[in-house]
């Protein structure tokens, strides 16, 4: 299995609010202070916390829990979710 395909559309940057560990970030509207609305990137990409790392992630926390499968699956479920909760 390659790499989380992230489309980089930045959602996920957009709605940090309910994440405990990124509580610190929230600039108060529940996007990241480091997310860059212009280009909808993040502007800390190489030091971003474990948390936003979807490989790291799953090898520090959940490898030991689930499949690598299943953890991407979760992930683009809320992926899909964000991006049905934003369409136009």
């Amino acid at each position: 299995m390659g790499d989380f395909p992230c489309d980089s559309c930045g959602l996920c940057c957009q709605n940090i609010g309910h994440i405990k560990e990124l509580k610190v970030f929230d600039r108060g509207d529940g996007v990241c202070i480091h997310f860059d609305s212009a280009s909808k990137l993040c502007k800390i990409y190489k030091d971003r916390p474990l948390i936003c790392r979807v490989e790291q992630m799953y090898q520090s926390v959940y490898s030991e829990f689930m499949t690598k499968e299943r953890f991407y699956k979760l992930n683009q479920d809320v992926c899909k979710y964000l991006k049905d909760q934003n369409k136009e």
